[in-house]
């Protein structure tokens, strides 16, 4: 089990892994010596026959749940505003 760990954590680190064809990884797997039951398993694509393989018998899953924006806080109260102070007359020239 852990040289097919070994080769998926491989495989998620070499690109030319990643976009491989069939027989590319099926040669990888080969050359890791990974069991034929395991290269079926791993060769499928959905996860049940991996399931399988593992005795999994329920999957879990992570639910995101939307968390909403936080309330803004209400705006501030401001006291009426006085009137705007006029500025003194000015005084006559002598």
């Amino acid at each position: 089990m852990s040289n097919v760990i070994g080769f998926l954590e491989s495989a998620g680190r070499d690109a030319a892994l990643r976009h491989a064809s069939r027989e590319q990884l099926l040669q990888a797997m080969r050359r890791e010596e990974i069991e034929p039951a395991f290269r079926d398993a791993l060769m499928q694509p959905e996860r049940m026959a991996i399931d399988g393989m593992l005795g999994v018998r329920e999957t879990m899953y992570c639910v995101n749940k939307h968390t909403p924006p936080p309330k803004k806080a209400p705006a501030k109260k401001t006291p009426a505003k006085a009137p705007p102070k006029k500025a003194p007359p000015k005084k006559p020239a002598k």
